[in-house]
């Protein structure tokens, strides 16, 4: 990422401020009140200008990290832009799923260390990766697949509303019986769940293209050619990339194998990485005005003389 990329979403976080911060008026906490008061959020703040599609990409993203709903729609409407916005809800969500796991305690240890959350949450993260390299593709016109123009962006306007709805669909699973707390930040995950469902499915209806573009056969050829080409490893290794749960949507498999192995190992590593040095989730690693949450201490050991 070059810094004209980074500037105007790096000036609009800022002006954003932490969104963990319960005294930042466009924190989760602010917007939860407002909504709940029939308040509209100050416009003013969420302003994006205008300029060249790639920084305002990440300018749209800044402002869906907070809330889908409460940022302008995204200019040209396409699934590059409306598909590539909602990424900052899913990095949102899986900073706030990271929190509730490392401040809860299973079997008497963190609930972050449980394997088969810490897959759940690669597999996420692998899918915020993919969309994001399918959707910095088409906003930049990379043709990488010289004999299909195009082909980035229908692939993200097929598969991207699914993977990220997925993606959440599962971290919703992982926060459990907390979901449904409609206070703190566990109510702030449920707003950014159903303001992204409506934000994806309003650019799915939007980008739709008729068959046979959406037919499974033809949409795993066409994401399995994308991946194989240096265009995406440019922007991503292609192993963590073929290893998010979304890809398995171009089949007619109900349910997606998650990341295993060393590979889930490596994107598990990254995230925590990213996470606790206050990095952004896609590609561009940006820091972050968010604090995260540090780990709870360690329960004393009972004296067992």
């Amino acid at each position: 990422m070059n810094t004209g990329t980074a500037t105007l979403a790096n000036a609009l976080e800022q002006r954003l401020g932490d969104p963990f911060d319960s005294a930042n008026p466009y924190g989760f906490a602010a917007l939860l009140a407002a909504a709940e008061a029939g308040r509209t959020p100050d416009g003013e703040a969420w302003h994006v200008p205008a300029g060249d599609p790639e920084p305002v990409l990440h300018a749209l993203r800044a402002v869906h990290r907070r809330s889908p709903a409460s940022g302008p729609a995204p200019v040209p409407t396409s699934a590059a832009f409306a598909v590539g916005a909602c990424v900052g809800a899913l990095d949102s969500a899986l900073r706030i799923t990271l929190r509730h796991l490392r401040a809860r305690r299973l079997y008497g240890a963190a609930a972050i260390d449980l394997p088969a959350l810490r897959v759940l949450l690669s597999g996420a993260f692998a899918d915020l990766l993919l969309c994001d390299t399918l959707a910095t593709l088409a906003v930049r016109g990379t043709d990488a697949l010289p004999a299909r123009p195009g082909a980035a962006g229908q692939a993200l306007a097929a598969l991207g509303p699914r993977a990220l709805q997925g993606a959440l669909d599962r971290l919703s699973v992982v926060m459990g019986s907390r979901f449904y707390i409609r206070v703190g930040e566990h109510a702030a995950f449920q707003r950014l769940l159903g303001e992204t469902q409506r934000a994806l499915f309003a650019a799915a209806d939007r980008t739709a293209t008729p068959e046979p573009d959406h037919a499974p056969a033809a949409l795993s050829d066409l994401l399995s050619d994308l991946l194989a080409t240096p265009a995406v490893a440019a922007l991503c290794d292609p192993q963590l990339l073929a290893a998010a749960p979304g890809c398995g949507l171009t089949g007619r498999a109900r349910r997606a194998p998650q990341p295993a192995g060393p590979v889930h190992e490596r994107l598990y590593g990254d995230l925590l990485d990213r996470y606790e040095s206050g990095r952004s989730f896609d590609l561009t690693r940006r820091a972050l005005p968010d604090r995260p949450l540090p780990p709870p201490p360690p329960m004393p050991q009972e004296n067992r003389t």
